[in-house]
């Protein structure tokens, strides 16, 4: 994967446009947003968690939590497009945390009314390339088994994935080291 897939703009499925940037610290507005435009099975499948009712105070508290986050602990994206009787709202972001100065831990979330539009997959590409060129060797992450459309992202993603299944959810590893070719062989970036 090369510096093309980390590009500024471009259309989602339905022609729309996106635009995307790195997190800044006055985002913490967008960030609420974006909460307030998931649902349930959609916040549940992010924070695994029920994640309903609450109080906007720690929603607020999170979103500046995030936001605010120094680069030497995070970097993230995040994605805006201009809806009809909206403006320009944030559709997605995709982060990465760092657990040590080789791994980081990644999360993305995606409103649900733009999701299927291949919004998330730019995104958790585009965070992933983001990751890499900052030394990260391995992302990791937590997926629900049933998070079908997740998995498929997953799947498509240029590089080996390590998946450990711990009753309803599964740890993943990415290794930002290899790339994946031609059925499964693996050669080293």
């Amino acid at each position: 994967m090369g510096a093309t897939q980390l590009a500024k703009r471009f259309r989602a499925r339905d022609g729309t446009l996106v635009w995307v940037r790195l997190l800044r610290r006055k985002d913490a507005p967008h960030l609420v947003d974006l909460f307030e435009h998931m649902g349930p099975e959609s916040r549940y499948r992010r924070f695994h968690q029920v994640a309903d009712n609450v109080p906007a105070s720690q929603v607020w508290a999170e979103a500046e939590r995030i936001a605010t986050a120094v680069p030497d602990e995070q970097l993230g994206l995040i994605a805006f497009s201009t809806l009809p009787d909206e403006g320009e709202v944030a559709v997605g972001v995709a982060r990465i945390v760092w657990l040590s100065d080789e791994t980081a831990e990644v999360a993305m979330s995606v409103r649900d009314d733009r999701q299927g539009q291949g919004i998330g997959k730019r995104l958790l590409t585009m965070v992933l390339e983001l990751a890499q060129i900052s030394g990260a060797e391995t992302v990791v992450g937590t997926v629900q088994n049933d998070n079908k459309p997740m998995w498929h992202l997953f799947e498509q993603l240029p590089y080996p994935m390590e998946r450990v299944i711990d009753g309803a959810e599964s740890e993943i590893v990415l290794d930002l080291t290899r790339v994946k070719e031609d059925m499964g062989v693996e050669t080293a970036v």
